[in-house]
Order: structure tokens, then C-alpha cells, then sequence
């Protein structure tokens, strides 16, 4: 099986399991978010805030450091593994002291207690991290399938129940708890692989020389893009943060179905090509096209569909929502061309200009959210499309400067695309204008994009079509 097949094979399956997971998680999350309220969401978003931020912590690019790496070890992995835990502990012991004077800060006492418990699912996430990370090297994409389906099908339907008998946002909390409880013991009775309890300082420091940039890269995108959520619970309200956080529910789920594919198979995929520039230029390029045909329609569809989506599915309790998910998925399908040109960079090794560019990145965006802050979060949302075009030329600086492959020919190579989607959209909207019902454009206006957008890529005869029906056909025989 060659590179690129493989490759395709395990974005594939990675996406089986983005999807397969999101769907189940997007109709758990529509049956919580008709029984709670706002307000409870807006708690949880807080809290989310403070889980991911130690999240990157934990972690500290050593994930990242051993998929890159060629020749690693065992002892490579038994550090790693030892290492995740101990600053699991570290972190879980700061947020315990730290939670009350959280809950001072936004003034929900409540907090407090909800952020001990939830926490503790840092030190299962970091017991079960190696392993994963083990999977994501083999490209065994279907075992994590598999373990993340069950996982989210248990958790979520005792996370309904209790917020059905009145257990309010702590619901919530224990879905985050059984989620990581039911992954950890399910991904240690599949794997084969067991420590052998070897902290080596040599692997340590070879590790964290690649991984430390990345960490304190990660740190201050994480950190940055969960501004927002910070300041709009703090200076707007728990209530807008629970309407601003549903309201980019719908374009996280696609984004995260596809981020988390190509994350995953970009670095594993590219990295034995990373001394061929020629190669590696021609598989990423490929990889852009193919990529935004899938997704522009998708993100597109959703901006065109965000009322009668939100009305019909979470009612209109959430209608405040609606501008929030219609700018997020113009945003969210520019991140995901920004998400290859960073990955491309973690393959050749220069996690230094990663963070070079983060720095820039963040100051774009603190500025643009400070301004946009006293307007409200229809203007926040502004704020991070705005950020997020900004982000795409900084990013994709270093590939145009190293490998002749920048923004503006990245641009170009999408043209056809772009003009593909607009076209598309252009035309459902117009279409809604006379349907006027919010069941019967749900049905009908996606039909009819999928058969527009389709059929006009093939009249202009975009390579990356036949590209992708051809990788499509081989997967499902098997052959990919």
C-alpha cells in the first residue's frame, strides 16, 4: 500500500470516527440542550476552558514529538507516559486551589465544586494518552472508531437521564467524567502495548526539544480562543456565553470531524516525505483541494440552513444563536486550510516558526475581541472572522517563503472551488426565500445544494473530483 493511499485510508477512517461520534454527540447534545437551559451551558463553557488549557499542559507536544519522531523507542514512550501523568497530578492539584477564587471571579459559587470534579478527568485523559497516541502512529483509526462510539454512546445517555431527573449542569460534568473513565478501560483492554517504567532523561530532553515550542504554541491558541469564552462569561453574562457557544455547536462539529482527521493523518502521512520538498509541496496541495471540495459546501450549507436549523432542532429559545453559527462556518472552513499549513510545518520539524506565527496570531485576535467586546457577541463573532482571515496569511508566510506555496497560491489553486460554493449558496438561498417553512427547507434546500454544488464542480472539470470519487471508491472496495 503506498503513502498516499494510506493516508487516504486512514483519513478516511478517521473521519468514519469524527463522524460516527459527532452525530451521536450532536443528537445528545440537541435532547440536553432542549432540557437544560442557557445559563447551564454558559457554566460548562467556563469550565471547558480550564480542562483544555491544563489539557495542553499535560501533554506538552510530546505527542506531536513521538509521531514526528523516526527512530523512537520504548523508553521514548515510557517517558512519555510517566511524564503525562505526573503533570496531570500537578495540574489536577493547582486547579483544586485555584477553583474557589475561579468561582469568586465570575461570581458562580457553584463553579468551585464543579471544577474539582470534572478536573479529574485530566489524570484519566493522561493514563490513556499514550496508548491513543500508539493507535494514531499505526493510522489504526478503526480501533479508536470503535472505543470513541461506545464511550460517547454510554456517557451521553446517562448524561441525558440525570439532566432529565434535574441534575441540571452537572449532567454535564458527569458525561465529561464517564466519558474518560469508559475510554480509559476500554483503550487498555485493546492495547498490547505496557510500560516499561523507564523515565528517560535522554528521551526527555530530546522530546521536549521539539515538543516545548509546540506546547507554549498550543497554550496560547488554546488560551486565545477560548477568550472569548472567558470574557463574555465575565463581562456579558453566563446567559449570551451559553447562546454564543450553541451558536458555533453546528460549525465545531464539522470542523472538528475534519481538523481532527487531517491532525491526524497530515503528521503521520507526511512526515517520511519531509526531506522531499518536491513531493511534499505536490501531496499537500492535493491535499488542500481535495479537502476544501468536501468541506466549503458543508460549512456553506450550514451558514445558509443556520435559522430554520436552530429553530426546528433546539427550538427558539436559541434563536439568538443563529448570526453566531452563520459566521462560524465562514470562519471554521478558513481554519481548516490554516490547520494543513501549520501541520506542514510540524513535519518538517520547525515548531519554532509555529510558535513565531502564534505570537502574531493572538495579537490579531486580543485586539480585534477587546474592540468588538463592548458591542456584544454578534460582533465577537465578526471579531474571529476577521482574526481568522488575518491567521490565514500569517500561517501560510513559512510555506510560501520555504517551499513557494503561500496564501495567494493557495487561493488560487481553491478559485474554482470557492466559486463552486457561492454559487451554490447563492442559489439555496434564493430557493428559501419561496419555501418559507423552516421543516421543508430543511429537506428540500440540502437536496438541492448537494445536486448544485456536485454537478457544477464536474462541468468545470475540477481535478480534485475525479480525485476524490476515485480514492471514495477504492476505500469502500477495500483497496485503499
Amino acid at each position: 500500500m503506498g503513502l498516499g493511499d494510506k493516508m487516504f485510508r486512514g483519513m478516511a477512517w478517521s473521519i468514519i470516527d469524527r463522524v460516527s461520534i459527532q452525530v451521536v454527540q450532536f443528537v445528545l447534545g440537541v435532547i440536553l440542550a432542549r432540557i437544560l437551559a442557557p445559563e447551564e451551558y454558559g457554566i460548562i463553557a467556563i469550565l471547558v476552558v480550564f480542562i483544555v488549557l491544563s489539557g495542553v499542559f499535560i501533554d506538552s507536544g510530546f505527542t506531536k514529538a513521538l509521531i514526528q519522531k523516526k527512530d523512537r523507542t520504548e523508553d521514548d514512550n515510557s517517558t512519555v507516559f510517566i511524564f503525562n501523568i505526573g503533570i496531570s497530578i500537578v495540574c489536577y492539584l493547582i486547579l483544586w486551589v485555584a477553583a474557589p477564587f475561579i468561582a469568586d471571579f465570575y461570581e458562580i459559587q457553584e463553579l468551585s465544586l464543579l471544577l474539582r470534579v470534572m478536573a479529574l478527568s485530566l489524570i484519566i485523559g493522561a493514563i490513556k494518552a499514550l496508548p491513543t497516541t500508539l493507535f494514531v502512529i499505526d493510522l489504526n483509526f478503526r480501533t479508536l472508531t470503535k472505543i470513541n462510539l461506545i464511550t460517547v454512546v454510554i456517557s451521553g445517555g446517562i448524561a441525558i437521564y440525570m439532566a432529565y431527573i434535574g441534575w441540571g449542569v452537572w449532567a454535564l460534568v458527569w458525561q465529561t467524567m464517564l466519558k474518560a473513565v469508559i475510554g480509559l478501560i476500554l483503550t487498555w483492554i485493546i492495547v498490547k502495548w505496557k510500560p516499561n517504567w523507564v523515565f528517560s532523561k535522554a528521551s526527555f530532553k530530546k522530546l521536549f526539544s521539539y515538543g516545548y515550542k509546540l506546547m507554549v504554541s498550543q497554550l496560547l491558541g488554546s488560551f486565545f480562543s477560548n477568550l472569548n469564552s472567558l470574557l463574555i462569561g465575565k463581562y456579558i453574562g453566563a446567559k449570551d456565553l451559553g447562546f454564543y457557544s450553541r451558536g458555533i455547536q453546528f460549525s465545531d462539529v464539522v470542523y472538528s470531524i475534519f481538523s481532527s482527521a487531517l491532525n491526524n493523518v497530515l503528521l503521520p502521512g507526511l512526515s517520511p516525505v519531509q526531506d522531499d520538498k518536491k513531493v511534499l509541496v505536490s501531496m499537500t496541495r492535493t491535499i488542500i483541494k481535495t479537502s476544501a471540495l468536501i468541506t466549503l459546501p458543508v460549512f456553506l450549507g450550514l451558514a445558509v440552513l443556520a435559522e430554520p436549523i436552530i429553530l426546528v432542532i433546539l427550538t427558539d429559545k436559541w434563536a439568538f444563536a443563529i448570526p453566531i453559527m452563520q459566521i462560524f462556518c465562514i470562519a471554521r472552513f478558513i481554519t481548516t486550510v490554516v490547520v494543513v499549513n501549520i501541520n506542514l510545518l510540524y513535519v518538517i520539524g520547525r515548531t519554532d516558526l509555529v510558535l513565531r506565527q502564534q505570537y502574531l496570531c493572538i495579537a490579531v485576535r486580543v485586539v480585534l475581541v477587546i474592540i468588538a467586546l463592548q458591542y456584544g457577541i454578534i460582533y465577537i463573532a465578526l471579531a474571529e472572522l476577521a482574526s481568522t482571515s488575518i491567521h490565514f496569511f500569517i500561517n501560510s508566510y513559512y510555506p510560501g517563503k520555504f517551499m513557494k506555496y503561500g496564501g495567494f497560491s493557495q487561493i488560487k489553486d481553491l478559485l474554482k472551488i470557492i466559486l463552486a460554493g457561492l454559487a451554490m449558496a447563492a442559489i439555496c438561498y434564493l430557493l428559501m426565500l419561496f419555501i418559507n417553512n423552516d421543516l421543508l427547507e430543511l429537506i428540500i434546500v440540502p437536496i438541492v445544494g448537494i445536486l448544485l454544488y456536485w454537478g457544477t464542480v464536474y462541468l468545470m472539470k475540477i481535478p480534485e473530483y475525479n480525485i476524490a470519487i476515485d480514492k471514495a471508491r477504492g476505500f469502500m472496495k477495500g483497496k485503499s
